[in-house]
């Protein structure tokens, strides 16, 4: 790791004007990755040369890209692809520097408050309901109706500080409790809209152990018994009423509506929803950022639609 004295000396030669010299002190920096982000960061404050300082700025922005970029694809490698993960991928796109120690302590704030009120839950609408307190009327979660395409609602940590976000964003922190405590909740990508599954357990779990696995096994849960939307503070409601609600937006049922997708999927669909909004904002070169990210999960071609496609628009 480069010391002070070399790091300095490094920085000094960021208002050179030959080319080369540039690409040789940035291409050793980035060599150097996150581990380097703090010394620049502080250099930036107290650096004076607006040159040297748009030139950090660039260091720092490519550094955490690159390492953005690898933890995509370590997660698209992963045999789990954790959903909360996912999620803080997303997060880390518009907060690049985001700690995600914070989100990590809420959500465990979150499982310890719902499993001391859901020890006598007898049933799966009793679990439920026992969480709409916890995240509803304790937390005060909501979903954002009022700034709906504003990109925070993409992103967990600003949800949780905000308490409010859209479909999937509210889904998702909903889901990532649910499944701390075993309890099978798991989401469906609806068009138009998100919401998610409660699948059925065989009655294995009546009673929610403590400590349960941080990713539950969909292959291991049946169909889906009822629907959760906590958009709307946690409606319970049934598959007669998805049927009535495609009928309304004029599109064909398919049993991909029913049951839950795969947590791939549910990332595909966070990172539509962050691309239209930066299409909503004029914010270019994040939704070029978007796309890079699109392309790694292999939605390269959606790119091209996505700016006049409202209907995927969580």
């Amino acid at each position: 790791m480069l010391t002070h004295g070399e790091l300095n000396a490094m920085l000094y030669l960021l208002d050179d004007t030959d080319e080369q010299v540039i690409s040789s002190v940035s291409s050793r920096l980035l060599r150097e990755g996150e581990s380097v982000i703090p010394l620049l960061e502080e250099y930036w404050l107290g650096n004076s040369d607006p040159v040297r300082a748009v030139r950090i700025e660039q260091i720092i922005r490519s550094i955490q890209t690159g390492s953005l970029t690898r933890d995509f694809q370590n997660w698209l490698k992963s045999n789990n692809r954790d959903l909360l993960t996912a999620s803080l991928l997303v997060s880390r796109i518009h907060y690049p520097g985001l700690d995600t120690s914070v989100v990590n302590n809420f959500i465990e704030k979150l499982r310890m408050d719902a499993w001391m009120a859901l020890y006598n839950a007898g049933n799966p609408t009793d679990k439920v309901r026992i969480l709409n307190h916890i995240f509803f009327e304790r937390n005060g979660f909501k979903g954002n109706s009022e700034d709906y395409h504003h990109p925070d609602n993409s992103c967990i940590n600003r949800v949780i500080e905000m308490r409010s976000g859209n479909p999937i964003s509210m889904c998702n922190l909903y889901a990532i409790v649910a499944q701390k405590l075993g309890i099978p909740l798991f989401g469906v990508n609806l068009p138009q809209h998100f919401v998610l599954a409660y699948c059925d357990d065989g009655n294995k779990n009546p009673i929610v152990p403590f400590s349960s696995p941080e990713t539950l096994n969909r292959e291991e849960y049946g169909s889906a018994l009822f629907y959760v939307n906590p958009f709307s503070k946690g409606q319970i409601f049934l598959r007669r009423n998805i049927r009535d609600f495609l009928e309304v937006i004029r599109v064909q049922p398919s049993d991909n509506f029913f049951e839950p997708c795969e947590n791939l999927e549910i990332l595909k669909r966070m990172l539509r929803n962050l691309h239209f909004s930066y299409t909503k904002t004029n914010d270019n070169d994040r939704k070029l950022l978007v796309e890079h990210y699109m392309a790694i999960v292999g939605m390269t071609e959606e790119t091209r639609g996505t700016e006049d496609n409202t209907n995927d628009e969580d």
